[in-house]
């Protein structure tokens, strides 16, 4: 009896075995990449030493109305530390009447999901100081209807403003994620989202970290954040494809 007992044992381990060996071969030849839900163009991204780093880039708009734009590097360390996989689109957008200036940055991941990142983690490492957050609207229509939700950080960081004088300068920080034909505010609903169509659907995904950063000095917190939802009104929607909440 214990013989026999025992035989069955090994058969039924080596038949779970087996099973979930068919599973993870199935699972891993089945699977296969989403559409990003931001335009991908041939293009030429250059990093801080000016080393050619990618050929292919999103495709941020050059020109906004009452705006001059300009490339931005790639910073070294971010190349170092995001998958060799991951695309960048990022551009400094200047207003063409005062001041007012603003980084627009999208990061779109491929196989690896380390591409996406959360701003809290960063910012401070960036020497950003943050103070607080909240969800938004951004006067941008999806295709359901609604408006685009975003998250908001409002942060400060010591900045040096002329050799040997430094000053605390506000930031506002907002930034949202998008895949093909869908959005969220939140990095743990885009995670939960990510792995339920990778396990139902053998789809990976590929999510895009949309972020624009603007500086404001106190007093100027109001007319700044009214400044970046009207500057992104006009630029997502020449970036972005149609998605929905």
């Amino acid at each position: 009896m214990m013989n026999t007992k025992g035989l069955w044992m090994v058969v039924v381990l080596f038949l779970l075995l087996s099973v979930t060996g068919v599973l993870c071969w199935d699972f891993k030849t089945n699977q296969h990449l989403g559409t990003p839900g931001v335009r991908i163009v041939a293009g030429n991204l250059y990093n801080e030493k000016s080393e050619l780093v990618r050929t292919n880039i999103v495709e941020l708009p050059l020109v906004v109305p009452g705006f001059r734009s300009e490339p931005l590097p790639l910073n070294t360390r971010e190349q170092e530390w995001l998958p060799d996989d991951t695309l960048y689109g990022r551009r400094r957008y200047f207003s063409l009447t005062d001041s007012f200036f603003g980084d627009l940055n999208v990061v779109v991941m491929e196989r690896d999901r380390t591409s996406i990142h959360k701003p809290q983690y960063c910012l401070p490492a960036g020497g950003f100081h943050i103070t607080s957050e909240e969800t938004i609207e951004l006067p941008v229509t999806l295709e359901d209807g609604t408006q685009l939700q975003a998250q908001l950080i409002r942060a400060s960081r010591e900045m040096e403003i002329k050799p040997g004088e430094k000053r605390v300068v506000n930031a506002m920080f907002i930034y949202y994620f998008v895949a093909d034909g869908q959005t969220t505010p939140n990095h743990l609903d885009m995670m939960w989202r990510m792995g339920t169509d990778l396990l139902l659907h053998g789809v990976t995904e590929r999510w895009g970290y949309v972020s624009f950063l603007a500086w404001h000095y106190p007093g100027q917190e109001k007319q700044t954040l009214e400044r970046c939802k009207e500057f992104l009104k006009v630029a997502v929607p020449e970036f972005q494809l149609p998605v929905r909440s």
